[in-house]
């Protein structure tokens, strides 16, 4: 999908998470495509910057600063979205937060925190949003291969991606009489400062270096190497496009081979 032939044009797309990593790869990949867009996070100066940049190339852009698991800002934050794009198309709920922790470091606050975010800030964004979208839009959720099996260290992580993975599956079902089509993307190891920090604490976790874990990890992939965001957001922009139009409830694994 590397060349831009407006695969999305005219579309009104919503997203969160959008300050940078997979978020702003998928706002740039959709304004490319001749989307509009407007771009929600809780980093107010990140959000901008990335819109700024879109407006500066000429696409349409807005920000706001979200925080998904205050659902009276989700509330605000989405009306003044679909106000602004003259309503919705188009919903990417990418917005989420990875912690580590052995079992006996999962604590209740550390749970709650996936859980609050990952997974009642998804639905909270889905619960406002889709009554202002209109029939035959699409939703896209970011899970994660963590959301299709388990890992060490990984317990409430892994908890709230599963359950992204089941909140893709059961409204793709519920949605269907509008023609709102509902997937997900998993991916694996994303060149992003999320991944990098997931490397430092799984270093400090087990005692080694940030390299060593990168490394092992690395090694486990059969194309040898991290995905970009970038490559991430075309499989997005191609679930919220018409070339997947029969396709709903799927969550795409997106793991350089990992799976075959």
């Amino acid at each position: 999908m590397g060349t831009r032939a407006g695969l999305l044009q005219g579309r009104r797309a919503f997203i969160t998470g959008a300050a940078g990593g997979i978020g702003a790869a998928t706002a740039r990949r959709f304004a490319e495509e001749g989307a509009r867009v407007v771009l929600a996070d809780l980093d107010a100066a990140a959000t901008e910057a990335v819109a700024a940049e879109l407006r500066e190339e000429g696409h349409q852009a807005a920000a706001f600063v979200l925080d998904v698991t205050d659902d009276g800002q989700v509330a605000r934050v989405v009306a003044e979205a679909a106000a602004t794009l003259g309503g919705l198309d188009t919903v990417i709920a990418n917005a989420g937060v990875l912690r580590l922790g052995r079992l006996e470091d999962t604590t209740e606050e550390l749970l709650r925190l996936c859980l609050d975010v990952n997974v009642v800030g998804t639905v909270a964004t889905l619960r406002h949003a889709v009554p202002r979208m209109v029939d035959g839009g699409a939703i896209v959720c970011t899970a994660s291969v963590a959301g299709l099996e388990g890992a060490p260290e990984l317990t409430a992580y892994c908890a709230s991606k599963f359950a992204v993975v089941g909140i893709v599956q059961s409204l793709a079902r519920e949605l269907t009489p509008r023609g709102i089509r509902v997937n997900g993307v998993a991916p694996g190891l994303v060149d992003t400062p999320m991944l990098q920090s997931f490397f430092a604490e799984r270093a400090r976790i087990r005692g080694t270096t940030a390299a060593a874990v990168r490394d092992a990890l690395v090694g486990g992939v059969p194309m040898g190497r991290l995905a970009e965001p970038a490559e991430v957001a075309d499989v997005i922009a191609y679930l919220a496009s018409d070339l997947s139009r029969y396709v709903s409830g799927a969550t795409l694994p997106i793991l350089g081979g990992e799976t075959a």
